[in-house]
């Protein structure tokens, strides 16, 4: 069953381990996934992942970084319920101050919350990013250190993923959103525990005590301004929940010397739900959509990671270019038990000097060491040089007449033409320019290359395609076996 690709912090990290390498061309020969290069490398990471758990950092980095995502969010928790449980002091004979609440249970976290939501929405520059990186690479390392003191993270792990850690820092620039998204979401879920902390708190206070809200102020305003005050405030939630009339807003207005005897008690609580609606509306809520946000971003980054850097490419190259060790140049003939391969080509002889021609199109074609040992292992022949062409007879001209005056008898040529492409005459043509310009005794080969990504393995829909490239070519075709 094939592996759903879904990329983590931690694969990246082995990725960068596993890129020191550069290996996966066998791991590759059995591979039938897609061929999107984010694919088939998050699938080679979770293959040797299996083989390798001692030397990655991956799997210890994804268990740390839950388990301090989930300790940030105790501890915010714990400490929004202890804030709230201390503004919510009541004495019983000293209501609690109405604008004191409202701006340290409210008003103080929404103003972080706008805050935090403007850093999320600005582009990172490169400060910004270096110091994520390091806010990073400090959490991480301090997580490790912490775990190993503990006994849950043994030394070989340890320096796992410290090794990790400082291939991914010097490549963290390939991945700015990854970092800054992952840093994001446990700051993100440790305030939305926060103001759950803060909630609950509340909840539980107005549960357990007849919680009394009153107001005051030494400036000139009226119970009526108030009122529209709390009133606009509350345009969230006020069809479902309404909040105090006038004549509460007036009824829970405190005057010191006169105390809280007087005041009708359902006044003094009819604040209380407004305290909780409000907490939900411009903290809960507001702290539930950012961290949903950086969720959704994160996975967009995964998603979107596209291993176009050089060594990436050059790895994927590695992998689906064909194998130095294919052999034969006929797919293998069975007699019973016995396997046999066909001769090599008539026209190479030992030692000969070979140019190979390959579109620029397919450089998964054009590794020259594989070239070299292939030539070499196989047919006893030297690679000369791999030369990127068009494949155009007159954009190749300078290309073909340089190659005319530097070969001789003991040289060739080997073309690599794309086989499950139909048969063209500009093909022949192709053909006939080079064979024009060289001498008759240097001989022209042709390879017929698969689809992108495939060698020169030749997909079944694309059988007739080749046999009418092997009827019209006029120049022996070699067949190399496919590598998959």
């Amino acid at each position: 069953m094939e592996m759903p690709e879904r990329w983590t912090l931690g694969d990246v990290l082995d990725y960068e381990v596993l890129l020191e390498g550069e290996g996966g061309r066998d791991w590759f020969q059995s591979y039938g996934g897609k061929l999107k290069p984010s694919h088939v490398l998050h699938s080679w990471v979770r293959a040797q992942r299996g083989s390798n758990a001692s030397t990655l950092p991956g799997s210890t980095v994804e268990r740390l970084y839950r388990i301090a995502t989930a300790v940030l969010a105790i501890v915010g928790l714990a400490a929004g319920t202890g804030l709230g449980w201390g503004v919510l002091a009541y004495a019983g004979s000293d209501p609690v101050n109405l604008f004191l609440a409202l701006i340290l249970l409210v008003g103080i976290p929404l103003i972080l919350t706008l805050v935090s939501l403007i850093l999320n929405l600005l582009p990172l520059g490169s400060d910004r990013s270096r110091r994520l990186v390091d806010r990073l690479m400090k959490f991480l390392r301090g997580a490790v250190a912490f775990s190993r003191r503990l006994g849950m993270v043994d030394r070989a792990h340890a320096d796992a993923v410290n090794s990790g850690l400082s291939r991914f820092r010097g490549r963290s620039a390939l991945y700015g959103g990854l970092v800054r998204w992952s840093v994001s979401l446990p700051v993100q879920l440790r305030t939305f525990s926060f103001h759950i902390g803060i909630l609950v708190a509340v909840l539980w206070r107005g549960i357990v005590q007849d919680l009394a809200f009153a107001w005051q102020t030494t400036l000139r305003v009226t119970p009526e301004s108030i009122h529209g005050l709390a009133f606009r405030i509350s345009w969230p939630w006020r069809i479902l929940i309404h909040p105090p009339t006038v004549d509460q807003v007036a009824g829970s207005r405190i005057v010191l010397k006169d105390g809280i005897a007087g005041l009708n008690n359902a006044d003094l609580i009819a604040w209380w739900p407004y305290i909780c609606c409000a907490i939900i509306a411009y903290g809960v809520l507001p702290r539930l959509l950012l961290l949903a946000y950086g969720i959704l971003r994160r996975q967009l980054t995964l998603l979107n990671l596209t291993f176009t850097d050089s060594r990436s490419r050059r790895l994927l190259m590695v992998m689906k270019a064909p194998r130095v060790d294919f052999v034969g140049i006929e797919p293998p003939r069975e007699h019973g038990n016995d396997v046999s391969t066909a001769p090599l080509p008539t026209s190479i002889h030992k030692s000969m000097a070979i140019r190979i021609l390959i579109p620029s199109t397919r450089e998964d074609l054009m590794l020259e060491e594989s070239w070299k040992e292939y030539l070499n292992g196989q047919w006893g022949a030297v690679l000369s040089d791999v030369i990127a062409v068009s494949l155009d007879d007159e954009e190749d001209a300078g290309i073909i007449e340089s190659l005319s005056g530097n070969l001789s008898d003991t040289d060739g040529i080997l073309l690599i033409f794309e086989g499950w492409r139909p048969y063209t005459a500009a093909v022949g043509l192709y053909v006939d320019s080079i064979q024009s310009l060289l001498s008759p005794g240097v001989p022209i080969l042709v390879a017929l290359a698969g689809r992108p990504g495939s060698g020169f393995f030749m997909e079944e829909g694309d059988r007739e395609t080749l046999d009418q490239w092997k009827r019209l070519l006029p120049v022996e075709i070699v067949e190399l076996r496919e590598w998959r």
